[in-house]
Order: structure tokens, then sequence, then C-alpha cells
């Protein structure tokens, strides 16, 4: 075999070979039961994104120790009555898709309330629990991330305004499933950390739940 002919040959077989899972482009389901990424109590939370979807929020911040509704109100009350809706429309977990079924066996209930965040001076739904949740894995880096579903499709940022001299958080947003999930480092902590999980619920809730 001449060297050309070796070369071609290499190159088709490099070519064919199956791409690993971490070269795979991720969509939505594999992000969301790549277990890895998830603190024990997320099952908790896939249960009622559904319900948070419905009363009214668009998009989910995933902490390690509570999850969030994006919409910043500026009073509490006001935010309460969001979580009446939530409260009202059953906040009880909803029937997930049969890929999901086995994590909703682990799944007890979240507590919905109110509460400020780092972001800034408005009033945030929550879902947490009385006796402390966990929802990502303490320190989980992005470059944990990285090695679980590879390269993100893109890497922007975002600007969070607070009111008064207090610093704008500003998240670095890695970005997978057509920017539906997006691990995000921020300035107000340390770098390389996914400091949370922002969900775009329209896309994420109809791959979770019936």
């Amino acid at each position: 075999m001449t060297i050309r002919s070796l070369a071609l040959s290499l190159a088709l077989v490099t070519t064919s070979s199956p791409l690993t899972l971490a070269q795979q482009p991720a969509n939505v389901q594999r992000v969301l039961l790549e277990s890895t990424l998830w603190g024990r109590d997320y099952p908790a939370l896939l249960a009622q994104l559904k319900t948070l979807r419905d009363a009214g929020e668009t998009t989910a911040y995933v902490f390690v120790d509570r999850a969030a509704g994006a919409s910043a109100f500026s009073t509490q009350q006001a935010a309460q009555i969001r979580v009446e809706r939530l409260r009202t429309s059953g906040a009880q977990a909803a029937q997930l898709q049969p890929q999901f079924q086995n994590l909703q066996r682990q799944a007890a209930p979240l507590r919905v309330a109110t509460a400020r965040l780092i972001d800034g001076d408005g009033f945030h739904v929550v879902l947490d629990r009385a006796g402390g949740v966990e929802l990502l894995p303490p320190a989980l880096t992005v470059q944990t991330v990285r090695s679980r579903l590879g390269a993100p499709e893109r890497v922007t940022t975002q600007t969070i305004q607070t009111i008064g001299d207090r610093r704008p958080v500003i998240l670095t947003l890695h970005q997978y499933a057509n920017g539906a999930i997006a691990y995000a480092e921020s300035n107000q902590t340390e770098p390389g950390v996914v400091e949370r999980v922002v969900l775009n619920l329209s896309t994420v809730v109809p791959v979770v739940s019936r």
C-alpha cells in the first residue's frame, strides 16, 4: 500500500468514526438526564416546572439550595400573588414523560414561597424545602459541564441591573440545547463555578411533563 492510499484509508476511518457522547449535540433531554450535573433533590424540581410555567414564569433559575422564577416583583405582596396562583393551580408534582418517571418516584414536593435573590432588590417566587435542598452539586464547575456535555453552543453574557449603588450581576451563560439550558457563572461568585442553571420553561417543560 502506498503512503497516499494509507493516508486516504486513515482519513476515511476518522471521518466515519462515531462521535463520542461529549461530541454529540446536547439536546434538552440529554442535559436533564445527565445525573452528574444535578443534585440529589433535583427530581422534585422537575415535577414542579410545569406549575411554575403555568403560573406565568417563562424562565427558572436553579441554584444549589433553591429554584426561583426569574420574574422580579417590586413588593413581596406582588410576588405573593403569583405564589397563590401556584398554590391554587396545584404546586403538586405534574406527570412526567416516560423517560423521566424513574426520577419522579424520588420527588418529594418543594415548598413555594417568596424571597429576594442576590440579583437585585425585587422579590421572586422560590421553590425550596424547610430542611434544606440540593438541586445542583455543590461547587459544580464549568469544566465538569464541558466534560459531560462538550463545548457549549454559545457563550453570552447577561447583565441584571440593581437599584442604587450595588454592582449589577453579570452572568456568563454557557448555552446548550439551542439556548434552552444555560450554565451560568456570576461576577458575584468564584470564577469557573456554576452559580445557577437557567431554564427556558417554554422549551424545557414540554420535554419533561405531559
